[in-house]
């Protein structure tokens, strides 16, 4: 994450979108909304060497990045359909903003997961049913 500087708090962050067939989800996303996906990294493949993770740039001048992603994945949280795109949203503390997130109506559905050495994540379901995801950058 060297030269990345951190948005705003609240800012989002990450998109993932849940995929149960990477290719054609890759080609979907493509062809609608031309979307160019970078090449995967050695980290982003499972020890078959099939991938995992095909990560996209909106723009490099915006903060905000994702990926379409193999589901279910460690959580068994994310998957395809209902719940499929999940928005990241930058925040300080993920135990602190879930008791925000529960009393203002929403539900935690996961605990705090740690995203390699660089932070942790939780996510949440909001009033309208939403799914959504908390992360915050390890200090």
């Amino acid at each position: 994450m060297e030269g990345w500087k951190a948005p705003k708090l609240g800012s989002p962050v990450w998109i993932d979108i849940a995929s149960s067939d990477l290719p054609r989800a890759q080609k979907f996303y493509s062809t609608v909304f031309n979307w160019t996906f970078n090449a995967p990294a050695a980290k982003d493949k499972d020890a078959s060497g099939n991938i995992e993770l095909a990560k996209f740039d909106f723009n490099p001048d915006v903060t905000l990045t994702g990926s379409v992603r193999r589901t279910p994945e460690e959580t068994g949280v994310l998957s395809p359909g209902r719940g499929g795109i999940c928005l990241y949203w930058l925040v300080d503390d993920v135990e602190k903003i879930g008791e925000v997130i529960e009393k203002e109506g929403g539900k935690m559905l996961s605990g705090a997961v740690k995203e390699g050495e660089f932070g942790l994540y939780r996510f949440f379901e909001d009033t309208e049913g939403n799914l959504g995801a908390v992360y915050a950058i390890k200090k």
